[in-house]
């Protein structure tokens, strides 16, 4: 079916499509609230050192799902059963019941290391903590690839309020202790945020769409693994995704340095915002038309137009507001972080686009391409940066940063306005329409 205007079912379908986009950034700016709220309430309830505990704990825990399944696993998943227009029921539950179990690799691996990162005085709490970190990559890995099959379902309103959930109900609980004057420390928090945490599993798994029992709709494990092989180090995203300029900054210029370069990373990143609310929907639109070529490239031309639009808007008004914004918001001694945060604002708006342009090549099943671009690009930015640091240079840092996200942008747009090779335009299309919902 075409996307031209002229289609009645695609004027339907672009403005649902715009709903679902307002949703998204809504739900992604709430989230960004919640996440707030919590860590001004963890602070008072816990103090330094508690805090600290909270956030090493959910950083590996996020590292380790980053990595391994929880990275290219729910990219390859969106992409087939977007691509196939079947359930996730239908289509993954025999590579679950087969490989479910590979899911624990990655948590007790995170649980291992923990001690090493984690110094605590007593044994019981390193043990306690390991245990922690397990669980908590575990309900990552599992929500973020439940996500994945919800966003392939067409399920993104769905999804919006999903991604809602464990943030909202821990912030709940965190509200009423708060209340109530209770002395939580910071196990019983970490415990609290577990409890919401697989609440949400469950609650996302239960809105998944119904099985039809189609044994046809069955997808090929193998087709699983290579899509979530070739999309591996875009998923991951290693240019952004990893925190690496920020651990050369604090590593290379020290610790006054990384202070300002996160000051001006606080301030820069609207952009990635949106770009995410618009991967969220780019990804199935582009799997669905698979065998649609025309279609597609109406999918793709709109949805990125609409990305290089909003990030050059947003990037403007940044760059206006910049400087009063970190002189009253963070105070005097920060307004050295002003001269990188305006690179780093026009970086973040070139990396918003190039996040969506590797949306629209998983989507088409060339995640593999987008990986090498990704990882060709690494060594360009780790060198700007390790120059950038020998002449002590916040700025160039962030120079860095947008030249290599203008690279990017450029070697992805060639990729897609190539396109897809003539034998990955065509893909068996079964089962019924999946209905947003």
């Amino acid at each position: 079916m075409s996307e031209e205007p002229s289609d009645p079912a695609a004027g339907t379908r672009q403005m649902r499509d715009r709903f679902t986009f307002l949703l998204i950034v809504t739900a992604t700016f709430g989230l960004q609230l919640l996440t707030l709220v919590t860590g001004i309430i963890m602070a008072r309830l816990l103090g330094v050192e508690g805090r600290g505990l909270i956030a090493l704990v959910i950083a590996v825990g996020l590292f380790a799902s980053q990595i391994s399944l929880g990275g290219s696993l729910p990219s390859s998943v969106t992409k087939l059963v977007a691509e196939r227009r079947v359930t996730a029921r239908d289509g993954l539950r025999d590579v679950a019941r087969r490989r479910g179990w590979l899911v624990l690799v990655p948590c007790l691996l995170a649980g291992a290391v923990t001690p090493v990162v984690h110094h605590s005085g007593g044994t019981s709490d390193t043990v306690a903590a390991a245990v922690v970190v397990a669980v908590v990559t575990f309900q990552t890995i599992a929500f973020q690839v439940l996500a994945g099959c919800l966003q392939g379902e067409g399920r993104l309103v769905r999804m919006a309020w999903v991604a809602l959930a464990p943030q909202g109900m821990f912030t709940v609980v965190l509200v009423v202790v708060l209340a109530a004057g209770w002395s939580w420390d910071a196990y019983a928090v970490l415990a609290a945020y577990v409890v919401t945490g697989l609440l949400s599993v469950g609650f996302a798994h239960a809105s998944l769409l119904p099985a039809r029992g189609r044994a046809d709709d069955a997808i090929d494990e193998s087709l699983v693994w290579r899509e979530a092989r070739g999309n591996y180090v875009s998923s991951v995203r290693p240019i952004d995704g990893l925190g690496l300029e920020r651990i050369l900054v604090g590593a290379l210029l020290g610790t006054v340095s990384l202070g300002l370069f996160a000051t001006a990373l606080a301030v820069s990143n609207l952009c990635r915002l949106v770009s995410n609310a618009v991967r969220v929907i780019v990804l199935p639109r582009v799997a669905t038309h698979q065998d649609d070529p025309v279609a597609q490239r109406a999918v793709v031309r709109r949805w990125v137009g609409i990305t290089v639009v909003l990030a050059t808007a947003i990037v403007v008004v940044l760059e206006i507001v910049v400087e009063p914004v970190v002189r009253l918001a963070f105070g005097q001694e920060f307004v050295g972080a002003v001269g990188c945060a305006r690179w780093l604002i026009v970086a973040d708006g070139l990396l918003a686009v190039r996040s969506v342009l590797i949306a629209v090549m998983q989507g088409q099943g060339r995640g593999s391409t987008a990986s090498w671009i990704e990882l060709a690009l690494v060594p360009v930015l780790l060198v700007g940066i390790v120059v950038a640091a020998a002449h002590e240079s916040l700025v160039g840092v962030g120079m860095t940063l947008a030249a290599v996200g203008l690279l990017s942008c450029l070697a992805l747009g060639r990729a897609v306005g190539r396109g897809p090779r003539a034998a990955g335009r065509h893909a068996r299309r079964r089962g019924r329409d999946v209905v947003v919902g």
